[in-house]
């Protein structure tokens, strides 16, 4: 299969399109044949830094995590999928993990879920770790009914997750950001914006009176 690689780490290392083996199903896993996958801002990082981050794996490196495809193969004592199911995940790139910069992953079952019929695999590849971080934060807050959240930088890949979480939970939701257009996207989103290059930090939480601070 067709797969980009990166030989070596650092500022100005380049993708390189080589041929690899096609990875198949072992127990636990499927095989997805990859529509479409996303850069993450982890993904820049391990590229340009290397083994300086723990788990990047050694190079030549196959990077990567977040994808959406069609299931090709189920592996051993998986459940829940077959072939031509369409799925989404967060499931490589990292330690020992083949990356999803490929035409082919063998992903780990308990990293892969069903892709939401509404959305398509370029818009399902985009949103694994944006919105597990999105999600994991506000969960582990305890956000809940009535509560007020702040969310910095509400129109970023996590922030503009975040907001539609927490509006989900029930919360009234403030969000920061620098300019119109920013602001437009953030009340589009349910929250109320707060532009932060004219509001100090003071000013504004004694304003909205926000008691959680997020991302």
């Amino acid at each position: 299969m067709k797969a980009m690689l990166v030989h070596t780490y650092g500022e100005h290392s380049k993708f390189e399109a080589v041929e690899i083996m096609n990875p198949k199903a072992g127990a636990g896993q499927v095989l997805v044949k990859i529509a479409a996958s996303s850069v993450n801002t982890v993904d820049t990082m391990i590229r340009k830094m290397g083994k300086e981050l723990p788990l990047s794996p050694d190079a030549p490196a196959l990077l990567g995590m977040d994808f959406a495809g069609i299931v090709e193969e189920v592996g051993e004592g998986v459940e829940g999928f077959a072939a031509g199911d369409e799925v989404y995940g967060c499931a490589g790139g990292l330690a020992d993990l083949p990356g999803t910069l490929a035409e082919y992953i063998a992903a780990d079952a308990k990293l892969v879920a069903h892709k939401p019929r509404n959305l398509s695999m370029g818009e399902a590849a985009a949103l694994p770790l944006v919105a597990i971080t999105a999600y994991e934060g506000l969960t582990r807050a305890g956000v809940k009914q009535g509560q007020k959240v702040l969310v910095h930088g509400g129109s970023g890949g996590v922030g503009h997750v975040a907001i539609q979480l927490a509006h989900y939970f029930g919360a009234k939701v403030y969000s920061t950001g620098g300019g119109e257009a920013q602001a437009q996207l953030i009340r589009q989103l349910g929250a109320t914006p707060i532009h932060y290059k004219t509001e100090s930090v003071a000013d504004y939480v004694a304003e909205h009176l926000c008691t959680r601070q997020f991302f």
